[in-house]
């Protein structure tokens, strides 16, 4: 066990801003899943506990929620004519973007395409549990809100997804996703295309490198590059953010004024716009 107390870090809102989809919330607890990590966490006044040692949090943890940065740096440029985005930066207050594995990122977000984040969650669960590996941790007598007899498993291997077939992988609620990940599976498994190596490319290179890939679109590639390669200049834009632009910007959004890390502007409005609607129509 190990507690953490860091300003602008909030679990819930990092577990619910749709840019993970193995962080699960049990009231004042959690579990997430990172590869083939696994951690839980509790509330505890204004920080947490976690079930890693500081040995495992300092080597993994801490970066893995980029705890390094000071996130204030990025909202000093928003104007103050701009309510709606100073609205969503103190709604969102608490997120940053995690350094997450770039395989996990790539399948995640090619199976993300036309589903709800809860859709999403489940397919990835089910693809981990019949391709991951069981992952073998008890939940910790500190956690109390999660059956202890709960059973986690490990993102698959590329060589595990490349070896199934369409008809095992549409068994995971992946439908025309199936061929997507098939080949992508193969691919990176062959090393047609190895995904460490894309970290050198640029910007524009790395999206035109994964847009190579069948199923990647421009909003996957922004994704997985905001994501998985921690390019925060990426800004992936879906029906979210879409909307939100066509409502407050005229469809228009001052990219410029957020040069170099607009994709952390973006998850504030992606946030706090899904949040707003979901509360609007409770």
């Amino acid at each position: 066990m190990f507690r953490i107390e860091y300003p602008h870090l909030d679990m819930r809102k990092i577990a619910d801003s749709g840019q993970i989809f193995r962080f699960n919330i049990y009231e004042d607890e959690f579990s997430l899943v990172a590869g083939d990590k696994l951690l839980f966490i509790k509330e505890d006044g204004d920080g947490y506990i976690l079930s890693c040692s500081e040995e495992e949090f300092n080597n993994f943890w801490l970066d893995y929620f980029d705890l390094r940065l000071d996130y204030k740096e990025y909202e000093k440029n928003i104007p103050k004519s701009d309510l709606f985005l100073i609205n969503a930066t103190e709604y969102s207050y608490g997120i940053r973007i995690l350094n997450q594995d770039k395989w996990e990122m790539l399948i995640s977000f090619i199976i993300s395409q036309r589903k709800s984040i809860p859709a999403i969650k489940s397919s990835v669960e089910k693809l981990s549990k019949v391709y991951g590996k069981k992952i073998d941790m008890q939940v910790p007598d500190f956690i109390k809100n999660i059956d202890p007899d709960t059973e986690f498993y490990s993102f698959p291997t590329p060589e595990a997804l490349a070896n199934a077939s369409i008809d095992e992988l549409n068994a995971c609620s992946l439908g025309y996703r199936s061929p997507y990940i098939e080949s992508t599976a193969k691919a990176v498994f062959r090393k047609d295309i190895e995904l460490e190596a894309l970290a050198k490319l640029n910007d524009t290179e790395l999206l035109a490198a994964l847009m190579s890939l069948k199923g990647v679109g421009i909003k996957v590639a922004n994704c997985v590059a905001l994501f998985g390669y921690h390019r925060i200049a990426a800004f992936p834009i879906d029906v979210w953010i879409k909307r939100m632009i066509d409502e407050h910007y005229d469809g228009e959004f001052p990219l410029e004024l957020y040069e170099g890390y607009a994709g952390v502007i973006q998850q504030y409005i992606f946030y706090y716009g899904r949040e707003s609607v979901k509360h609007s129509s409770n």
